[in-house]
């Protein structure tokens, strides 16, 4: 299981360990926001992932960005195209369980890519 001390960037760890903390006391939408500071700061970190595509299928590309969850802070529509991607959030109240699925993708990136 990934966790936050296997982040090598300080900034982007402590955003980790700040959402960890509101995720621990319930507060979903505090920590999908400091998520979204993580994603970003990894997006300064390594750049190359606004370009990345993915190969699902044999000819079919997509960029690796598309996986992130949308489950209410969303890419801006033809932010990916653009390479410069941006969340909106596009609702108000987050459950526990969306906050965990951010924190999880974007942990796991971070820690995969060396971040």
């Amino acid at each position: 299981m990934a966790r936050p001390d296997q982040v090598q960037d300080d900034q982007l760890r402590d955003l980790f360990v700040e959402a960890q903390g509101s995720m621990r006391t319930g507060q979903a939408n505090e920590a999908v926001k400091s998520v979204v500071r993580a994603l970003y700061r990894l997006l300064e970190l390594k750049p190359e992932l606004t370009t990345e595509e993915l190969e699902p299928r044999p000819g079919w590309k997509m960029p690796f960005l598309t996986r992130w969850p949308q489950l209410g802070a969303n890419f801006v529509e033809g932010s990916l195209a653009k390479h410069e991607p941006k969340i909106e959030f596009v609702k108000e109240k987050f459950a526990l369980s969306e906050a965990i699925t951010y924190y999880e993708f974007t942990l796991e990136t971070a820690i995969k890519r060396g971040a």
